[in-house]
């Protein structure tokens, strides 16, 4: 069964470790690293624990484009991802593809219901 956790608009789903690849980033302990910002208000999903994001697209071919974040990878026991106006999500050690979750409207609303 795949494990999915949602904060706001990310969506971060557990995947099967693979070696990083691609375009990397890797912060410090304490330095945050910011999956996404929010367009309106400029808040931001951020990790402040020391992780590894890279971005291979060749890995998130089924997700529609525009959504991709990246893949993140959690060596030590977990990492925590915070948000000002979400709980905060504890993710334990791993890997995880990460994506924005796309927001449905009215109109999409009318199209499922039928």
């Amino acid at each position: 069964m795949t494990e999915i956790f949602a904060q706001g608009d990310l969506l971060i789903e557990r995947v099967p470790d693979v070696a990083p690849s691609g375009t990397l980033a890797e912060t410090a302990e304490g330095v945050p690293l910011v999956l996404l910002e929010g367009e309106a208000t400029g808040h931001c999903h951020a990790i402040r624990e020391r992780v590894t994001l890279f971005r291979d697209d060749d890995l998130a071919r089924d997700i529609p484009a525009g959504l991709y974040v990246g893949h993140l990878l959690i060596a030590s026991a977990y990492a925590r991802v915070t948000h000002q106006e979400h709980a905060p999500l504890t993710l334990p050690r791993g890997t995880y593809r990460v994506r924005r979750q796309r927001e449905l409207g009215p109109r999409d609303a009318r199209v499922l219901a039928d």
